[in-house]
């Protein structure tokens, strides 16, 4: 069929809509930033300075899109007499990396007693929006387990200070089901926000199945051996050293990065650790033919033949890419949620 009938994607520029987008890319991975990149011919942005111009992308896959799959803010661009590449991330970009303004927290200003999500909500409230909104506060939620920003010195971009500490977030109270938490980012019908989740429990029913039949293009993956001990730090400057089972696919080890007020509690994370990372044996990279709006975390079932890929995984990225007669998905699944880094960079 006509790839007209399923997708119709739009392309907006300071809500100027783009005449002709010949190609796009859209990817985020856990606690990375959403990038997007484009290549448009459009004469009347030719002569325009494009820095940091809001652009949106809605994808229309199958239906007209409410809110767009990307909004963020243009990064780079190059101009020649064919066409304009640009490439842009999400509004998160104004409140992390070198080019964004650091925010200074000293023994006389800091946020002791305030939550993470409290003081990312100050952030963007009285700094980044003050002169114009680029995010909003109307997604972000408290977590089930706050993180505090007690005894945070630092002068850094506000949203590096807290991402990896929102990262390095355990829910442990059953040793033997742990979950992560990391930031997202939700795209209103106006605005964006951050939002922080907590990953999903794996025998939870899943949001979509695939099947060689239904859904799956192309399937492969990476296996490797999973942890069989850790290394942990206590406040005394004591290596703690956590193990967990018999080690069948040989010995591998981690250091688990932080300290804990003592060997016990430095051995307990150590073995937290250990179990968290024990189901991530394998990556999978898996293209698909349905599911495009599928977010991170999110559960899918994979029903094939091989036993050893059959089962329930995590969404830890996805990307999206269009050309004028094609469009892809292509998912990356793990039974634990990635770590935090880029995937696939422009």
């Amino acid at each position: 069929m006509s790839l007209n009938i399923f997708c119709k994607p739009r392309l907006l520029i300071n809500d100027i809509e783009v005449a002709f987008c010949h190609s796009a890319s859209f990817s985020k991975s856990m606690n990375s930033l959403e990038q997007f990149s484009a290549t448009i011919n459009e004469p009347e942005f030719e002569n325009y300075n494009l820095f940091n111009q809001k652009i949106e992308f809605y994808l229309n896959y199958g239906s007209e899109d409410a809110v767009p799959l990307f909004r963020g803010y243009i990064k780079s661009f190059k101009a020649n007499k064919d066409n304009i590449s640009i490439t842009a991330v999400d509004g998160r970009t104004f409140i992390s990396g070198k080019d964004s303004l650091p925010v200074v927290i000293d023994k006389k200003n800091n946020y002791d007693g305030k939550t993470v999500v409290q003081f990312l909500i100050d952030i963007i409230t009285n700094q980044l929006n003050l002169n114009k909104k680029v995010l909003t506060t109307d997604y972000i939620n408290e977590m089930d387990k706050p993180v505090y920003m007690n005894n945070v010195r630092s002068e850094q971009a506000p949203y590096d200070i807290i991402s990896n500490m929102v990262g390095a977030k355990r829910d442990d109270d059953n040793i033997l089901n742990i979950f992560e938490y990391f930031f997202d980012i939700i795209h209103g019908e106006e605005y964006s926000g951050l939002v922080v989740k907590k990953t999903k429990e794996l025998s939870s029913s899943s949001d979509f199945n695939f099947t060689y039949n239904d859904g799956i293009i192309d399937l492969n993956y990476t296996e490797r051996a999973p942890p069989s001990f850790a290394l942990a730090k206590s406040k005394d400057g004591t290596t703690v050293r956590g193990e967990y089972g018999n080690a069948p696919k040989g010995q591998v080890g981690i250091t688990i990065s932080g300290t804990y007020d003592s060997r016990a509690e430095a051995k307990e994370a150590a073995i937290a650790e250990i179990l968290l990372k024990s189901l991530d044996d394998k990556e999978i990279t898996l293209q698909v033919s349905k599911g495009h709006y599928m977010d991170l975390g999110h559960i899918i079932r994979i029903d094939v033949p091989d036993s050893n890929v059959n089962g329930q995984y995590r969404i830890s990225s996805k990307r999206i890419s269009y050309s004028e007669n094609n469009v892809s998905c292509t998912l990356n699944l793990n039974k634990k949620p990635i770590k935090i880094r880029d995937y696939l960079p422009f």
